[in-house]
């Protein structure tokens, strides 16, 4: 886990890094990006399987003892008897029916029975401990290898879970890199299309009202505030199958706001959740189903109720034509059975409600009227016919910011690359952050919907009237905590 946090700090200024080294390059590889940053966060070490201990066998224990016993064997001599005798004088003695003449010097054996003994009990006792000695280690080292054993399914699934987080981190930290490489590559070309653009053309187009190519870029602000145990959700669905339009700035979106939850609001990296193209199967993995509401992000979420949720998406919405419910519509749904292969807006409300979290915040760039900016999604249907039910979460501390009314069309900023509404609400939130205020959800939403409703008419003539739900609404922004 330590590398994980120290990637939160190392990650960001490698990503930087990196794509600054990018601008030279006219394709960035992603996967060479990610084997840079794959070097300052390593893989932690994998737990090793626990193994059975070997139950000692008694023949190493007998050959030891029979070294001791020969040995106890052959220095029993002297205490089993053997000596020297010498003959006493003047008339020597007898020993053993031998007569010993005056000073003559007579080896005496010790007793074969006596250094028997003793070598046989020395190798009885010697082996017989040294047994014991080793059974009593193999006792101790099943009763290490039992909670060894019970501990490595807890050991393991740490060890997958920081694996997992790390790859999360990783690809997070690539998708910034890549982003802001081609970020800088436009900025680049805009410049130098911009300086040698014809002054009177120039003019021309000013006073025709287009925009022009010198707008300038959304800055990140950085702050002190720090919010540790906040979680979020970022998802930009840009590509789809089949014969769905493409939303084509959505991973643009997703990525830029990433770097405003951890640069401006203090998340943690490893506790936003990053998706790019979505599918059901990975909605569902995230948020839960009908049957199992504790998806992956409830696992994120603090048990003690010390957790913001912050949730974003870019992409396409669609509504259901029978029912009037929205959907979410991911990378592999089919419009035209939205029901079966979208991921309901009413059952992500309700799995939302039953998370532990301090306050809820959602912010949607996508319309749920069944049209886009290169069509409309249901073939057959008149999407402006269609009742279309908003996202409105109950939760008692709940903000829901979404960028269209339902039968509107959310749409695109082609001059900066990103959504329109997604856009203007960090704009309106870097402006605000830079004066160090933190606005109430209503306050925000008072400077977002008029610029975005102008550039709506000026760009795309039509309206786009971004709305504003929730319980919350007048309290600052839930998500951000003071340091």
């Amino acid at each position: 886990m330590r590398g994980l946090v120290l990637g939160k700090i190392i990650l960001p200024i490698l990503a930087a890094a990196v794509s600054s080294s990018l601008v030279a390059q006219q394709v960035p590889d992603r996967l060479a990006i990610r084997r840079q940053l794959e070097v300052s966060l390593p893989l932690p070490p994998e737990p090793a399987v626990p193994v059975a201990p070997r139950r000692p066998g008694a023949m190493g224990a007998a050959f030891v003892g029979a070294l001791i016993g020969g040995g106890a064997f052959v220095g029993s001599a002297a205490a089993c008897g053997k000596a020297q005798f010498v003959g006493p004088s003047p008339y020597g003695a007898s020993l053993d029916g031998r007569q010993v003449a005056p000073g003559e010097v007579v080896d005496v054996p010790a007793s074969a029975a006596c250094t028997a003994g003793i070598g046989a009990g020395a190798a009885l006792v010697s082996g017989w401990l040294l047994h014991r000695g080793r059974v009593g280690g193999y006792t101790r080292a099943v009763a290490k290898y039992q909670q060894d054993q019970a501990m490595y399914a807890t050991t393991r699934a740490n060890w997958e879970r920081q694996v997992a987080l790390r790859s999360a981190a990783l690809d997070s930290a690539v998708v910034v890199a890549v982003a802001d490489a081609e970020a800088a590559l436009e900025a680049t070309r805009t410049r130098e299309a911009a300086e040698r653009a014809d002054a009177a053309l120039a003019a021309e187009m000013a006073r025709a009202g287009a925009q022009t190519a010198r707008e300038i870029p959304i800055t990140v602000p950085t702050t002190e505030l720090r919010n540790p145990n906040a979680v979020a959700v970022v998802i930009g669905n840009q590509t789809y199958k089949g014969e769905v339009p493409p939303v084509d700035f959505a991973a643009r979106d997703a990525a830029l706001m990433r770097r405003f939850l951890v640069q401006t609001f203090g998340f943690r990296e490893e506790n936003i959740i990053f998706e790019r193209d979505a599918s059901f199967t990975t909605l569902t993995r995230i948020f839960g189903s009908a049957t199992d509401p504790k998806g992956q992000l409830h696992g994120f979420v603090e048990p003690d109720g010390s957790s913001d949720v912050f949730i974003f998406y870019s992409g396409h919405g669609a509504p259901d034509p029978g029912s009037g419910s929205a959907y979410l519509v991911s990378s592999d749904a089919d419009p035209q059975t939205i029901r079966l292969t979208g991921y309901s807006m009413r059952q992500l409300q309700a799995n939302l409600a039953q998370l532990p979290a301090r306050s809820i915040t959602m912010v949607l760039d996508a319309c749920f009227s069944g049209l886009a900016d290169r069509g409309a999604l249901l073939r057959g249907v008149s999407p402006l016919s269609v009742r279309v039910e908003n996202p409105v979460l109950t939760h008692p501390n709940a903000v829901v910011f979404t960028a269209s009314q339902a039968n509107e069309v959310s749409g695109w900023y082609d001059a900066q690359k990103q959504g329109l509404f997604t856009y203007v609400f960090l704009d309106a939130v870097s402006a605000a952050f830079r004066d160090g205020s933190i606005p109430t959800a209503k306050e925000l939403a008072g400077k977002i919907a008029p610029e975005v409703q102008r550039l709506s008419r000026r760009l795309r003539q039509r309206e786009q009237s971004p709305q504003l739900f929730g319980t919350a609404v007048d309290s600052p922004l839930p998500f951000v905590q003071r340091p």
